[in-house]
């Protein structure tokens, strides 16, 4: 019996999944859910409450542990001493991010890119807000040279770095394209803050 109900579960899980990154939340019908996966409506209102629940049920996890690792290497970053290590601790944790971000490539498309009208379709902005909070800080510590870094510079850029993520999932790039990809950003990227901060001068 058990066994049949993970069956059944993996089935409904799987359907649903299809569902939404077909149709997106808003759009994405139970009915047809129901039918994909041989599940009755009665039963998954029944398991999940409404649509949302059973989209939660399919990215909480994910996105939760997701959140767990960003702000462990926002936290490494943040004890940095020096510039060079802060930015060393910023490309581990990246590297971290994506990585785990492929190994549940479906969840992460359907949150950054399918989650409206749920409560994580602002998970990019928290996420962009972490980050944003971050450089705040990582600006103040080590512009030389009595230069300033503009705050509304720092919003755009922590959203942009996150976009680059919503790039690669939305192209469907595999997970070595997006490594090549993230390292070029990351090439770009330093030498463009070691201008901006007066570093070398």
């Amino acid at each position: 019996m058990r066994h049949e109900t993970a069956g059944v579960t993996k089935s409904l899980i799987e359907s649903a999944e299809n569902e939404f990154l077909q149709y997106g939340f808003r759009d994405a019908s139970m009915r047809r859910i129901s039918a994909a996966s041989g599940v009755s409506t009665n039963s998954i209102y029944t398991r999940f409450g409404d649509k949302a629940g059973l989209f939660r049920a399919i990215v909480k996890d994910a996105a939760d542990e997701l959140m767990g690792i960003y702000l462990n290497s926002i936290n490494k970053a943040s004890e940095s001493m020096d510039v060079e290590h802060a930015v060393q601790e910023g490309t581990d944790g990246t590297n971290d991010v994506l990585k785990y971000i492929y190994q549940h490539k479906k969840e992460f498309q359907l949150i950054f890119c399918h989650s409206a009208g749920t409560e994580y379709e602002d998970y990019f902005d928290k996420l962009a807000a972490i980050e944003e909070g971050y450089y705040r800080i990582f600006a103040k510590e080590y512009t030389r040279n009595g230069r300033k870094v503009d705050d509304f510079f720092l919003h755009v850029y922590c959203r942009t770095g996150w976009q680059y993520v919503y790039e690669v999932l939305t192209h469907d790039k595999t997970y070595k394209e997006a490594q090549e990809y993230m390292s070029n950003v990351r090439v770009f990227n330093y030498a463009g803050w070691k201008a901006i901060l007066g570093i070398d001068e």
